[in-house]
């Protein structure tokens, strides 16, 4: 009983003293400025995606939309058929690169509270009946110069600024009044000086957390994020718990030094420097570590290696197409025939399979490498809580490389339907008609199961919490012999 009265008067002193000194005004002029400056970001980031997707979908009709036009005209026969590579009736031509289609991966309400991985990869993927070298090959570039000082977004706000922001409100937690003597008056009181940390403490975190969190999700509606659905909700949610997590470490930090009995300038500058070496030096390190143990597969080599594969398969295409025409005598076309146009893209189609299979080798031990290195990140990702949340942030804003592997997937999974379409009709010479185009394959983006994101923030959750643990454990030990006079 006497204990929860002393928390409340404790408490309630501390936030005098935060009004007398104008200290909330001023922390929440500092988190509105950077949290408004951090929604702008990302709803421009949003915006001019969602721009690039309403391009390509727009291009892509208009494209369907002329080989359709076209299509009516030559069946209507007041139009010559062009060459098979232009000619809308060609399913080898049409599935290959005539009606090619974009497989668009939708953002999630939070998207814009992480960019995350989104400045790598695209927010959508152009598909066709080619193999799958193509298309992995087929990125947007965003400026180096972004990319190297990265982006102003929630994200950054919480795991780079939000920590400067608690060390500038904790690191004279107790060293204050120490230095001044006030700490040996307070503790004449029967009140443990646990006590008067976990006073101070509820009172600081409990304001920098209900001031992030409200500006953060105040923002969010103003952005028009929907966050109704229950998809959106259980996202916030981790959000919202993750964050107090993550300000709950940084005031645990900052009690551990602040119990080491030191001065207040020796406090600022330990929490300085373990907010360089946390957030900067560490993260450094575990990159070069991955470089070292499992160096980045070298694009332009793969690149080479799937040309030369390709030139190998058009090098034995004769053997190829004489092999088909051997299994399947009643296709055979003859030369200088009605349909020797068809037997080309007969051929285009036999060498596309065949270099699959060699390209497909390539990919797989390029993919095998990249999968070694996330692996050793996912493990190595824990050294530092930076990573860790910044993780966790992208993972709730759906623009983490988690997800875009899950887009990746199912990609692949649509090419392979759609060359199961269009390979068939080209190896028989079977014309597309204007039916046929009401049937292609359509790309529909199914959703990652909430439940297996939301392991994954767990991970990170426990990631901060056994350090908070450890960082806890240690003050109740340090604070028994903690003198009281400076």
């Amino acid at each position: 009983m006497h204990t929860t009265l002393y928390l409340k008067a404790i408490f309630n002193f501390e936030r005098s003293l935060f009004r007398a000194d104008r200290l909330d005004v001023l922390v929440a002029f500092i988190l509105f400025a950077a949290i408004g400056y951090a929604f702008v970001n990302g709803h421009a980031w949003m915006n001019k995606q969602q721009q690039a997707v309403h391009a390509a979908q727009t291009e892509e009709s208009a494209r369907l939309q002329d080989l359709k036009d076209t299509l009516v005209k030559i069946e209507a026969g007041s139009l010559k058929p062009p060459k098979s590579y232009q000619n809308p009736a060609s399913a080898h031509a049409v599935g290959n690169q005539l009606a090619a289609t974009y497989a668009i991966l939708p953002p999630t309400s939070l998207a814009l509270t992480a960019i995350g991985q989104s400045d790598l990869n695209p927010p959508y993927t152009k598909v066709s009946g080619e193999n799958k070298e193509i298309f992995a090959l087929n990125e947007e570039i965003e400026n180096p110069g972004n990319l190297l000082a990265g982006n102003f977004d929630l994200a950054f706000v919480v795991v780079f600024l939000l920590p400067i922001l608690i060390i500038a409100l904790s690191y004279n937690l107790l060293s204050a009044e120490r230095e001044q003597g006030t700490l040996a008056i307070t503790m004449t009181n029967p009140v443990p000086l646990w006590v008067l940390i976990a006073g101070k403490l509820c009172f600081r975190a409990g304001f920098v957390f209900s001031m992030m969190a409200g500006m953060a999700v105040i923002g969010l509606i103003i952005a028009g994020a929907d966050l109704t659905a229950s998809d959106s909700m259980v996202r916030l949610a981790w959000w919202i718990g993750l964050l107090f997590t993550y300000i709950l470490f940084w005031f645990a930090m900052a009690v551990a030094v602040n119990v080491q009995a030191k001065s207040s300038s020796h406090n600022a500058l330990v929490l300085t420097g373990l907010w360089i070496m946390l957030l900067l030096v560490l993260p450094t390190f575990i990159s070069i570590a991955i470089n070292v143990a499992y160096p980045l597969p070298s694009r332009v080599a793969m690149i080479g290696a799937i040309r030369a594969a390709q030139t190998d398969a058009g090098k034995s295409s004769d053997a190829t197409l004489a092999r088909f025409e051997q299994e399947h005598p009643e296709m055979t076309i003859k030369p200088g025939s009605a349909d020797d146009d068809y037997a080309a893209s007969r051929k285009r189609v036999l060498v596309q399979l065949a270099a699959s299979e060699r390209v497909a080798q390539i990919m797989t031990g390029y993919d095998r490498q990249l999968a070694k290195r996330q692996r050793i990140a996912e493990i190595l990702r824990f050294l530092s809580p930076a990573i860790v949340m910044q993780e966790a942030l992208n993972a709730i804003a759906g623009t983490d490389n988690s997800r875009y592997r899950h887009l990746s997937r199912q990609v692949d999974a649509f090419r392979r339907t759609r060359q199961d379409f269009f390979m068939p009709k080209a190896l028989n010479n079977v014309p597309l008609k204007l039916a046929d185009y009401q049937d292609f394959p359509r790309f529909s983006y199914v959703e990652q199961a909430i439940s297996e994101t939301g392991l994954r923030l767990f991970g990170g959750w426990l990631g901060l919490m056994i350090p908070i643990a450890l960082l806890f454990m240690f003050t109740l030990r340090r604070i028994r012999n903690y003198p009281v006079t400076a």
